[in-house]
């Protein structure tokens, strides 16, 4: 009888571990899948810059009574995103984030809900690291006050995962700043702030004015994570880009980064 119990105790356990076996196979598969489908698709679409490529538009500037060439350099993006091919594989891209020397290097979804791109790619395939996406809400073009983006923080260190480690001086100091490109503008983005808020917190609001943005930001700039290293006038500040993602700090909490965008080219 005893024999017949440890025969069964083994059999169950046997069982408990290759299920575990399998369900860490299958999570770790679509990791690599996701991760996979990503980088083909920035090696498809994007071009890194020559860092010593250089670039500008001829102004004329008054001197000694003649019309003075001055070259004036126009500020452009680390990367070149071809969005007509992308547009053509999903009308939904809304743009690409990128983050120099890190992981974050992903296009943007904009879809009619905030469910489709939480877990699928760019192809529409089921993959639980989904998609970067915009808000549903938010107006294309970066027309809000707030434009949110969402991402997972995943365990492999993908998506934005990489948010959390804004809570650290020293990162933040090594990354202050991200670019969004879109199809119509690409934006440089001076981070400004980093701190961990509920679901609940009035910036998924969107806000209905600049005011009301900048009086959050009022509100919450003392909260930051790190002192960053341009100080901005918040009464001149009109739109922010709100990036966001889950954080087991405590129940129903986000990290939170905010960047100034500023346009470039």
């Amino acid at each position: 009888m005893k024999k017949a119990i440890i025969n069964i105790l083994l059999v169950f356990f046997l069982g408990v571990l290759l299920y575990s076996g399998y369900r860490l196979f299958s999570i770790f598969s679509e990791y690599h899948e996701g991760r996979s489908e990503y980088k083909k698709t920035s090696n498809q679409y994007v071009k890194k810059r020559d860092p010593d490529e250089e670039s500008g538009e001829e102004s004329g500037e008054a001197g000694s009574g003649e019309a003075a060439k001055k070259k004036k350099k126009a500020e452009k993006a680390p990367i070149e995103v071809d969005f007509d091919g992308l547009l053509k594989e999903n009308e939904d891209v809304a743009g690409w984030i990128y983050c120099p020397d890190t992981i974050i290097d992903y296009p943007v979804m904009h879809g009619k809900d905030n469910d489709l791109y939480l877990h699928h790619m760019i192809n529409k395939e089921y993959n639980f690291a989904g998609c970067i996406f915009e808000d549903y809400r938010n107006e294309r073009g970066q027309k809000d006050p707030a434009t949110i983006l969402y991402g997972h923080n995943m365990n492999d260190g993908s998506m934005f995962a990489a948010l959390r480690r804004y809570t650290e001086q020293e990162y933040y100091d090594e990354h202050p700043t991200m670019y969004y490109l879109t199809p119509t503008q690409n934006y440089r983005l001076d981070l400004i702030c980093c701190f961990v808020a509920r679901d609940r917190d009035p910036v998924y609001s969107l806000f209905q004015t600049p005011l009301e943005m900048r009086e959050y930001l009022l509100g919450v700039q003392d909260k930051s994570t790190f002192e960053a290293k341009k100080k901005y006038d918040l009464s001149t500040v009109n739109r922010i880009i709100v990036l966001s993602t889950c954080t087991n700090d405590v129940n129903d909490a986000r990290y939170i980064v905010i960047g100034v965008p500023i346009p470039i080219e």
